[in-house]
């Protein structure tokens, strides 16, 4: 019997719930095989309310510089702490691959994910300032916002030309907070601070390293799920 998962997404932590249902969810299909061979690494920083460092997130996507296929995946050497998730946009399926890292045994899981149309993308607005700094060796210029009850500050440059869903934006993903912008470029760095005082640093350690990865799906215990991937919480 096959299982069917349905994904619950909150801040910062996917937690996969599943049930058991008797067919595969059609039209999910993948390879066995994803072979990358470029990087960017990112760092997110969370802090409680007195400045006080809580907890470190290590990111690297993995992208290939002759295809449109990448992978986002959490660095740990924690058992059963790490998670990645495969975009494949030539069969439009994300794959989960969630609990790996300390050698442990992860749970494997494929739903269906299409980009959303232009008219139903979400962005978030930002404002412009005069400030300006370099991160990891770009040229940023410092934007702001607000949005609801939370608030921060956007960092980008014009001098790198990659889509944001292989950055720090996407890696250090806030659900359906931010995801498209109101300005072009790449975003280096994002900070989000809620009204009491919590606050989450975004970013980029190093962009367009050569590094070869590979994620191999041969024989795994793929699991489908029914409903399909959210593009705002992927």
């Amino acid at each position: 019997m096959r299982k069917f998962v349905v994904f619950v997404v909150v801040m910062f932590v996917a937690v996969s719930s599943f049930g058991q249902l008797s067919l595969k969810a059609p039209g999910v299909k993948w390879e066995s095989v994803y072979s990358f061979d470029k990087c960017n690494v990112f760092k997110m920083e969370a802090y409680a309310r007195n400045n006080e460092l809580m907890r470190t997130f290590n990111f690297k996507t993995y992208y290939q510089s002759g295809g449109d296929n990448f992978v986002v995946k959490t660095i740990t050497e924690k058992m059963g702490n790490g998670m990645e998730t495969v975009l494949d946009l030539k069969n439009e399926i994300a794959i989960q691959i969630i609990g790996s890292g300390g050698g442990a045994k992860p749970f494997y899981n494929a739903g269906g994910f299409k980009y959303p149309a232009v008219a139903d993308l979400k962005r978030l607005e930002i404002v412009p300032t005069s400030e300006t700094k370099q991160i990891a060796g770009f040229n940023c210029k410092k934007y702001t916002y607000v949005y609801k009850k939370i608030f921060g500050e956007v960092w980008l440059t014009d001098q790198v030309k990659m889509k944001n869903d292989l950055g720090v934006f996407r890696a250090c993903k806030m659900q359906a907070l931010h995801n498209t912008l109101s300005v072009e470029g790449f975003v280096m760095e994002m900070t989000t601070e809620d009204s009491r005082g919590g606050r989450t640093l975004m970013t980029t350690v190093s962009l367009q390293n050569p590094e070869k990865y590979t994620v191999d799906l041969t024989g795994v215990d793929m699991n489908t799920a029914v409903n399909k991937i959210n593009y705002y919480t992927f």
